[in-house]
C-alpha cells in the first residue's frame, strides 16, 4: 500500500521559521534568478554572509541545473528538478541541494566529497588548480571546481547523502554549513 502524502506536514514543515527558504521543482535559469533576489533580500544587512550564500546557491542550484537526471516538459523545453533548502539554527545556516542522480555516477560524487572533505584550506586551492588543468570529466560542463570552491567558501566540510531509489537512480543531497559569524580571510 502507498503511503498517502499529508500536504499538512509537508506546510508544517514549511512553516518552521528555521526555513528560509525552500523549493522543490523545476530549476531554471527564472527560478535562479528569483531565489537570488531573496537571498539578496534576506541577507542585505550582512554583505559577508549574502555573499557567502549566494555563491555556494549558484554552485550547487547549478549543479541541480545541468546533472539532475529527473527532468519535466516546461512549455517547449525539459528543465532538471531538484530541491533547494535554506535553513538556520543559533550559529549557522545550513545550505542543501538535491536532486536525482543516475546510480552509475554515485561512488564519484561521493569520493569526490570525501576527497574534498580530507583536504585543508591550502590543499583545496592547490587541488583546485590542478582541476582546472586537467581534462574536462565525461559529464563536466566546466572544470569540476564546484564542490571545491563550495568547500573553500564555506570553511566546513561538505555532508553528502544519498537514498538508492530503484535500480537506475538514487536521491542525491549535499549540505554545506555556513557560520553566521566570518572569519577572516574569506576571499577564495
Amino acid at each position: 500500500m502507498e503511503e498517502e502524502f499529508s500536504l499538512f506536514e509537508y506546510y508544517s514543515l514549511t512553516k518552521n521559521p528555521n526555513v528560509l527558504i525552500c523549493y522543490r521543482g523545476p530549476v531554471s535559469d527564472v527560478i535562479l534568478r528569483e531565489i537570488s533576489k531573496d537571498i539578496r533580500a534576506k541577507f542585505s544587512e550582512n554583505v559577508q554572509v549574502s555573499r557567502k550564500i549566494f555563491a555556494i546557491y549558484m554552485e550547487l542550484a547549478q549543479n541541480i541545473l545541468y546533472y539532475s537526471s529527473e527532468k519535466i516538459m516546461m512549455s517547449s523545453r525539459q528543465d532538471s528538478v531538484g530541491t533547494i533548502l535554506l535553513t538556520q539554527s543559533e550559529d549557522n545556516y545550513v545550505f542543501s541541494c538535491g536532486n536525482l542522480v543516475e546510480n552509475r555516477y554515485l561512488d564519484e560524487l561521493v569520493e569526490s566529497c570525501e576527497i574534498i572533505n580530507s583536504m585543508n584550506r591550502d590543499e583545496l586551492r592547490e587541488y583546485k588548480r590542478q582541476q582546472r588543468s586537467n581534462d574536462r570529466k565525461e559529464r563536466s560542463r566546466g572544470a569540476g571546481i564546484g564542490l571545491i570552491q563550495v568547500a573553500l567558501t564555506s570553511r566546513h566540510p561538505l555532508k553528502a547523502e544519498y537514498r538508492k531509489l530503484d535500480e537506475v537512480h538514487s536521491f542525491f543531497s549535499l549540505a554545506v554549513r555556513i557560520s553566521k559569524l566570518i572569519e577572516p580571510d574569506t576571499e577564495d
